[in-house]
């Protein structure tokens, strides 16, 4: 799962912001559903955790080792 989540959340912001940019002027209007879904991406990252601390959780349960001993 921290695998997926560690991905997911930075592809939904590179993937809004892209599509933003497409749009042009379009996709910076307040209201409009690229505005948004590029907000509410950004949340994601977030929420379940930086993009690090997933990859920190990965890295342990691969190594089998503590945080403390990854450092």
């Amino acid at each position: 799962a921290s695998m997926v989540k560690a991905k997911a959340g930075r592809t939904c912001v590179d993937v809004s912001l892209k599509c933003v940019e497409l749009a042009g002027s379009l996709g910076y209007t307040e209201g409009g559903l690229l505005e948004k879904w590029s907000r509410d991406s950004k949340i994601l990252d977030i929420f379940e955790g930086t993009q690090q601390i997933q990859l920190l959780i990965v890295a342990r349960r691969l190594l089998g080792k503590s945080s403390a001993q990854l450092r």
